[in-house]
């Protein structure tokens, strides 16, 4: 076979050569006299051995036969014996796999930057099960081998496919010294064979026939509306037949009339071209939905010279478009700017549409220098047509990221036809948006361009309307605006599984991250942008969808933001943006809010704009108005901040819990702070590293608590750049050293969640399982209105490494970055005394911590409900936000923290603490000589409080074994329980993580009589149980209070006798000294109190008698 395929290929070229030679001057043939000149210009494969013929016997990872001058073969994923990877007796690689594979074969091959190539293979399948298939990578590498981006992609192939041929440009880079050609089975099974691989330079086609006349280029036909004012090219000259449906006046054609005509075009030494020139009424429906987009992306219509941040914007807009038009290449057959015109990178067409989208807000501005300047004008209009002509057209072949083809250069489309729709024709519309409507066919479905359209959800799904709607408006088309806004629609829905909103205001995004504060901002800033235009259209979204975009707000977002910021614990990657801090990304969402209300009735308009005004009123660190990067957006916020008609609307206190992706949120109105819990299971992730972002959020969702005070700089300051990320707040960890972006995983087990009563107390709870299982702990968090209580139990570490739990590590607040405050340092207060810290661990036994500040609004204490050895340090710390994401600064930040650190090990293997935040020195004092927390349980089985003043439990039960609380109060069922009795009611709220399904039996019949429970539904997991405690006689009474006073005493011996031991050994914590009211101490109680009972019945009696 392979001889046969040699040749056939010699035949082939002994009759070209004959051929050639007869000079046969008919057909698709070359003269004769060319011939010469035809030879010259055929190309060498530069693919070595493209036709796998030349072969050795064997090769590293080769399975049979391997071919010589490729590389050995790179398998990312296969079961040894279940694939082939050899070269066949008919000359082919062949790929073969029975279980699931992703391979590669590939050559390196030297290139010529800037050079274009053609790029050949032939490619066969069969029976291939995968979602991407067979297909080639091209990677680049400059002079240093450094890769070099973007990646280039063919055609790919899934199922079967008998032999086909795909042959696709490729364009070397600028820098590009060296490419890689990889042949590609990518992650599936099934069977792909390759041959006939090569890559020969293309060479421009040379004219042979000189013209004698120059065509003039100008379009076929021009349709423009009344309103229009279509500036013409000045290297021709022009002539309208009739003036009265037209006319051209200082070098544009103006409309008069509706009506059609023609328009002559002249040049020297051109023949003149007659175009039919037509002009008609706008349709005035899409000219009102396009002028409010207009508004939206430009606002040039809102800009006023009396807004000092409206000036900042236009001043920074001018002088960018200044450079960008000092910098214009008018001539250049390549590029348009140098600084953007390597177009091998596909981000470079997104910058460059959105550079003359800056370029249009200036000249449709009239307060611009550039307002309806013609030659600036022309700048745009030839800048589409140098595009559309080179690099963005419906023959386009989408290489690199697909979100530049889909998402990004369409938008940009879309924003310059609509900004300066006046200067455009009908015709140049539906031109430059052919590509956009090959890109983009479907309003559903991304990746469409690359051959591996999926489903869009959240932002992309928005984004894709955007892309769609405006397509619709600029195109007048009605059935693509209605089947764009029903797709787009679609967004406005809650999951109970997967990426999305749910029904208990969770955002998870990119498979299983908490996303809230960074995709969910993608997604509200983008829909919010185009609702006003949805529901000014015959197709406005329905009040049940409006609902749900509600949902959003005041479930999801609303509860996450405290004094204008967005809690770092939904953000992700983006917390490892300087800029983009809590505070900004809580702008994003409020802007959204804010847009929203612009489109929605009077009473949720009303609604929405008091509680952004509240939130903005409160953020004093930080300048809302400097994130805003639209005139639109600097009105309304303007305007609201001005209208004494809109009241700020302050919160209550509230407790959200986000069991969808493992979150809690609480805000304590009264003391004025917020905290949240961050979690992760084995449904959500516990951090995402990518694109080199948020290299070290090993531990963010580890357990990890988030105090918010009035230190509203907290987290913006650099916070992230310094802060050690192997000791965050909260977490129990080892000190073993991380790689950059390592670990990324999900626990094993599901015994993640939270339980409420109202909007004060709650209990959370993690079984724990550290990213590579070498530890483990029992996590439990009590909220208890003002106070918040952490219990840590059954502390297990496998290694050598020391175990930790990191009491906090507070950050100090600078100098000068509040707005309304100084620096603000701390003081360590222990036990009541001052102490001194420094930058090495400082070993200290205590009862109680304050952080002393200052501003009492931002002190900290800390009661430790048994004497505990912890380790306090004050520490300068110094880093670099590169350190943490590659793309950003490498300039040196540093903060100082102050750490409480409480280590383990196997006899020290538990922790329980009260946090009281926002507490004077003189109150913390106070509250904790006077608290009645008392901790009921904290073991490898159950963790367990009361709070005697409020009559709360908040109790974990890590297994069904029984618990008694008090006297028909008994628990079995694993699970999460916050508990409140108030007066003759007890109330329970239950929830079993791992069987959200389990329900509670009916507690103690003669204590204790049902009144009403709740089941579980798609919105809220909890079952909740009501009960009425029943009327009791005088006997129970008397008992009851007898016991009680027992356990009282028992309680304040036993705390004696804990003192006592732990003078002994202050290493050791044990059990039983914990202060409990549980069921080991229960039957001595019981006989304690039957002892005291029957004296008191003797003495009465004794009494009476008398």
């Amino acid at each position: 076979m392979v001889m046969m395929k040699k040749v056939w290929s010699s035949c082939l070229v002994l009759a070209f050569a004959l051929v050639s030679s007869l000079g046969v001057s008919q057909g698709n043939l070359v003269y004769a006299e060319d011939h010469k000149e035809t030879q010259a210009e055929q190309t060498v494969n530069l693919v070595k051995n493209g036709t796998f013929d030349s072969t050795l016997d064997t090769g590293e990872k080769w399975t049979g036969k391997s071919a010589v001058d490729w590389n050995t073969p790179w398998i990312a994923k296969g079961e040894k014996g279940k694939y082939k990877i050899q070269i066949t007796d008919e000359a082919n690689l062949l790929m073969e796999a029975e279980s699931e594979m992703r391979a590669v074969v590939g050559q390196d091959i030297p290139v010529e930057p800037n050079q274009k190539y053609t790029f050949s293979v032939r490619i066969k399948t069969e029976k291939l099960d995968s979602k991407i298939g067979a297909r080639v990578r091209i990677m680049s590498y400059d002079s240093n081998n450094k890769q070099l981006s973007p990646l280039w992609y063919s055609k790919s192939l899934v199922g079967d496919n008998d032999w086909t041929t795909i042959t696709e440009e490729f364009v070397a880079g600028s820098e590009a010294t060296k490419i890689r050609v990889e042949l590609f089975f990518e992650t599936g099974k099934g069977k792909v064979q390759f041959d006939d691989v090569s890559l020969t330079k293309k060479k421009e086609k040379k004219e042979t026939q000189p013209q004698k006349t120059k065509e003039i280029d100008f379009d076929d036909s021009v349709t423009l509306t009344t309103d229009k004012r279509w500036v013409l090219d000045s290297k021709y000259t022009y002539k309208i037949k009739d003036t009265s449906v037209a006319t051209i006046e200082n070098g544009a054609i103006v409309p008069k009339k509706a009506g059609s005509t023609e328009l002559v075009v002249s040049a020297p030494g051109s023949k003149d071209k007659v175009v039919p020139l037509k002009v008609l009424e706008p349709n005035a429906t899409y000219e009102n939905l396009l002028k409010k987009w207009d508004a939206m992306i430009s606002g040039n219509d809102f800009y006023s010279t009396e807004s000092s941040y409206m000036k900042e914007i236009f001043n920074i807009n001018e002088k960018e478009v200044e450079g960008y038009l000092s910098s214009f290449l008018a001539n250049d057959e390549k590029k348009i700017w140098d600084a953007v015109g390597d177009y091998s990178k596909s981000a470079n067409l997104t910058k460059t549409y959105r550079r003359v989208e800056q370029i249009a807000k200036s000249v449709t501005n009239k307060n611009s220098k550039y307002y309806n300047d013609d030659k600036v004008i022309q700048v745009v209009k030839h800048s589409m047509k140098f595009m559309y002509d080179h690099y963005y057209n419906e023959n386009t072949e989408s290489k690199g990221n697909w979100w530049d083809y889909e998402i990004g250069v369409p938008r940009a489309i879309n924003n310059i036809l609509t900004i300066m729709n006046r200067y455009f024709s009908k015709e140049e519309i539906a031109k430059y948006l052919k590509p956009v409507s090959k890109m983009v066919p479907d309003p559903s479905k991304i990746m469409v361009s690359q051959n591996r359209g999926k489903t869009a959800v959240g932002g992309n799904l928005s984004d894709l309307g955007k892309v769609k709607i405006i397509e619709a408006l600029l195109l007048e088309d009605d059935a693509k605006l209605e089947r764009s806004i029903q797709a787009v629609s679609n967004v406005l829905a809650l999951v109970s599984e997967g990426e999305g909103f749910y029904y208990d205001g969770s955002y998870v995004d990119h498979t299983n991250i908490a996303y809230t504060g960074a995709y969910g901002n993608v997604l509200i800033d983008g829909f919010s942008q185009l609702l006003p235009v949805i529901q000014a259209s015959p197709y406005k979204i329905s009040n049940d969808k409006l609902n749900v975009l509600y949902h959003w707000i005041h479930q999801g977002f609303l509860p996450l933001i405290y004094k204008g910021g967005l809690m770092d614990m939904t953000r992700g990657r983006s917390l490892s943006r300087k800029v983009q801090n809590d505070h900004y990304a809580a702008v994003e969402v409020l802007r959204g809010i804010l847009r929203i209300a612009e489109a929605s009735d009077q009473q949720e308009k009303a609604k929405l704009q008091g509680l952004v005004k509240d939130i903005v009123s409160s953020d004093d660190f930080y300048d809302t108005f400097k994130s805003l990067k639209s005139f639109y957006d600097v009105h309304l916020f303007e305007s609201l901040m001005s209208n004494q008609m809109v009241e700020a609307t302050p919160r209550d206190t509230y407790l959200k819990l986000y069991q969808a992706m493992d979150k809690v949120a609480y805000y304590n109105k009264e003391r004025e702070f917020a905290f949240g819990i961050s979690m992760y299971s084995n449904k959500i992730q516990n951090y995402e590293f990518m694109n080199k972002e948020n290299a070290k959020g090993w531990y963010t969702s580890d357990g990890a608590s988030y105090l918010y005070n009035d230190d509203l700089s907290y987290y913006s300051d650099d916070y992230w750049a310094t802060v050690d990320p192997y000791k965050l707040a909260g977490i129990t960890e080892t000190n073993e050293a991380r790689a950059k972006g390592s670990g990324m995983t999900t626990m094993d087990h599901s015994f993640v969640g939270s339980t409420a009563l109202g909007n004060k107390y709650g209990t959370v709870a993690m079984d724990f399982q550290n990213w590579n299982k070498t530890l483990t702990a029992k996590k439990s968090w009590f909220i208890l209105g003002d106070r918040i209580v952490f219990l840590g139990s059954d502390i297990k570490n496998s290694t050598d490494n020391e175990a930790y739990t990191v009491v906090d590590n507070r950050k100090v607040q600078r100098e000068s970055r509040n707005r309304s405050a100084s620096k603000n340092d701390y003081s360590v207060v222990a036990d009541g005394k001052e102490v001194p810290v420094s930058d090495a661990d400082t070993k200290m036994q205590v009862k109680d911590l304050l952080l002393k500040s200052k501003n009492t609004q931002m002190n900290i204490g800390y009661k430790f409900l048994e004497p505990t050895t912890v380790n306090v340090k004050k520490e300068n710390r110094k880093g670099t936000w590169k350190d943490i994401n590659e793309g950003q600064s490498d300039e040196e930040v540093e903060n100082s923290f102050i750490s409480i650190v409480q280590p383990h090990d196997a006899t020290n293997n538990k922790y329980a603490y009260v946090l009281y935040p926002n507490r004077s020195a003189k109150e913390f004092e106070e509250e904790k000589n006077n608290d009645d927390i008392q901790v009921v349980e904290n073991s490898e089985k159950t963790q367990a409080v009361f709070d005697k003043t409020n009559q709360i439990y908040g109790v974990v039960k890590y297994d069904d074994s029984e618990l008694t609380l008090e006297d028909g109060l008994v628990l079995k069922e694993k699970g999460i329980y916050t508990i409140k009795k108030e007066g003759n009611k007890l109330d329970i709220a239950f929830l079993n993580p791992e069987d959200p399904s389990a329900g509670l039996p009916a507690l103690n019949t003669d204590k204790y009589e049902l009144q009403n429970s709740t089941e579980p539904t798609v919105e809220n997991k909890i079952r909740y149980y009501s009960y009425l405690v029943k009327k009791q006689t005088e006997e129970e009474t008397t008992q009851e209070q007898t016991q009680e006073q027992t356990q009282q005493s028992s309680s304040e011996s036993t705390t004696e006798i804990r003192n006592t031991e732990d003078s002994k050994d202050s290493n050791t914590t044990k059990e039983e000294t914990l202060p409990a009211t549980g069921a080991k101490n229960f039957e001595v109680y019981t006989l304690l109190g039957i002892l005291l009972l029957t004296i008191s019945l003797i003495f009465s009696k004794k009494r009476l008698q008398k």
